[in-house]
């Protein structure tokens, strides 16, 4: 058995809204989402785990994240599914586990968790396939599987089953261009506070049957290499899910983000396709493709947004100590 290990992982966005899960975080939907990251892969998640002892009556757990040890109900969530995962392992160890995120501008508990769970299969080399590290990971929280598989991902809900699929490796989609807007507001809505609220819009069932139709046209886009088809469906669901929340006054665009949402229709009405992408947090994506990525970021820049290029990511990696980001950095 190892002592010690690194993995790092990366934060995802929505391509199918993630709003509205069960007491046990499962989605009530399919959903779809996109890992992404900085140009130089910089923008991610770091999990460092360390076996104090094996010589122990019971499993302990310490987990700090950013320097600060984790707590509350998400918290006990998450050292409750640690546990589990290494009981089901066989493993008694007392660990202690070590999160830092960084240039990541909105949500980390995707890639937190993703980092997590493949740090722990490869520190106690248990050689868990990523279908079985899922359950464990989306029990704190309900995205972490978008991260675990990295791409592009459906996660697919079936009665009581979950499970992912990658449909786009990060190569495959190579040709997006990806331009992260980030917004300085004093508090970001929780993702708890968007689940509960979205389900209670009238029209959140509407939401719900059209489900299955962005997915297909999602798949069919992939299929025909027709990125532009997929923003322009990935947009249209994000805008229906941003709309019901308002429709409950949870206003996550608040008024600057609008602003930006207009530009970017403006530059469609002059032939110029870029679409948006935005999840719970203050944070705007905007996509593109190669051909128009020049002009994109011209035209981002002649409108003062401040913005930084991405790319979408990979599945998780373990590190060697030569590759981790040092705090000063």
């Amino acid at each position: 058995m190892k002592q010690k290990t690194v993995a790092v992982a990366f934060p995802t966005i929505p391509i199918i809204f993630l709003g509205g899960i069960t007491p046990n975080r499962k989605p009530l939907y399919d959903t779809m989402g996109l890992a992404v990251t900085s140009l130089d892969e910089t923008t991610r998640t770091e999990t460092t785990v360390d076996i104090n002892s094996t010589n122990v009556k019971e499993i302990s757990v310490d987990f700090y994240l950013n320097n600060e040890k984790i707590s509350g109900l998400r918290g006990n969530q998450i050292i409750s599914s640690i546990k589990s995962f290494m009981k089901m392992g066989d493993v008694k160890a007392s660990i202690k586990i070590q999160s830092h995120n960084y240039k990541i501008f909105s949500g980390s508990s995707d890639s937190g968790l993703a980092a997590v769970f493949i740090a722990l299969n490869n520190l106690f080399e248990l050689n868990y396939t990523n279908d079985e590290l899922l359950e464990h990971s989306m029990k704190g929280s309900e995205s972490a599987g978008r991260s675990l598989y990295g791409g592009l991902t459906h996660t697919i809900v079936e009665n009581e089953t979950i499970k992912v699929e990658q449909l786009a490796s990060d190569k495959k989609l190579q040709d997006l261009a990806l331009f992260s807007v980030p917004f300085q507001f004093d508090s970001r809505i929780s993702a708890d506070e968007i689940h509960k609220r979205i389900v209670t819009n009238t029209s959140f069932q509407n939401r719900v049957i059209k489900i299955p139709e962005w997915v297909q046209r999602i798949k069919s886009s992939l299929k025909d290499d027709d990125l532009i088809s997929l923003l322009d469906t990935a947009e249209e669901n994000i805008r229906n899910a941003h709309e019901l929340l308002e429709g409950v006054n949870l206003i996550i665009r608040k008024a600057e983000m609008m602003k930006l949402c207009d530009d970017i229709h403006k530059m469609r009405e002059d032939n110029l396709l870029a679409y948006f992408l935005i999840g719970g947090g203050n944070l705007i994506t905007v996509a593109t493709t190669s051909q128009y990525s020049k002009q994109v970021s011209e035209e981002l820049a002649n409108l003062n947004w401040t913005f930084y290029p991405f790319k979408v990511a990979s599945e998780p990696k373990i590190l060697n100590p030569k590759e981790r980001i040092k705090e000063n950095d």
